[in-house]
């Protein structure tokens, strides 16, 4: 079970252990890349869930950033997670404190600065949209858009083997980032 799952108590997903073949993780989103040292959350800052990177997102549609199986999709709309077939968990975490839009969310009613476009369960390739958020909504509601792109796998070791950022700058989605031994 992933980290996600435990923490949201799921029993389900895909894949088994981690495997010794590689996988390059891609921004979800266009936009820029920073270090996750550069993120005002110190559970990302020092990277207490696992290690990645951060994008300053330029548009508001978020894609898978591997292929994979979405073992969270966030009811409150501001995270999604993805597992590949060996077993590598990803979470993408849109915003911080953004998940205080929807705190309070009602099933059947509309999510405030968020619109999913997938949902837990789904089978994803690269690519494919997960969600869409209102990035001038929310930076209304004076929170920041910065968005981690995190392993959060605390087995096998996988975050130890997470390349250093392998591009800086202004990104597109789909551009490999980093890469999981």
């Amino acid at each position: 079970m992933g980290f996600l799952s435990k923490l949201f108590k799921r029993k389900n997903g895909i894949g088994g252990g981690s495997s010794a073949k590689e996988l390059d993780i891609c921004s979800p989103v266009d936009g820029e890349i920073i270090s996750t040292s550069k993120v005002k959350d110190e559970t990302f800052s020092k990277n207490m869930i696992g290690k990645g990177f951060a994008v300053i997102p330029s548009n508001g549609e978020f894609v898978a950033p591997i292929d994979g199986e979405l073992s969270l999709v966030a009811q409150t709309g501001h995270a999604f997670s993805i597992k590949s077939q060996n077993g590598i968990e990803i979470l993408v975490h849109i915003g911080i404190d953004t998940v205080s839009l929807n705190s309070d969310h009602k099933p059947n009613t509309p999510l405030h600065g968020f619109k999913l476009c997938a949902k837990t369960g789904d089978v994803v390739k690269l690519g494919t949209p997960v969600i869409t958020a209102d990035l001038a909504f929310i930076q209304s509601k004076k929170l920041d858009i910065v968005t981690p792109v995190i392993v959060v796998n605390n087995n096998e070791s996988a975050s130890k083997t997470v390349s250093d950022i392998l591009v800086s700058g202004k990104v597109t989605k789909g551009t490999k980032i980093i890469q999981v031994k």
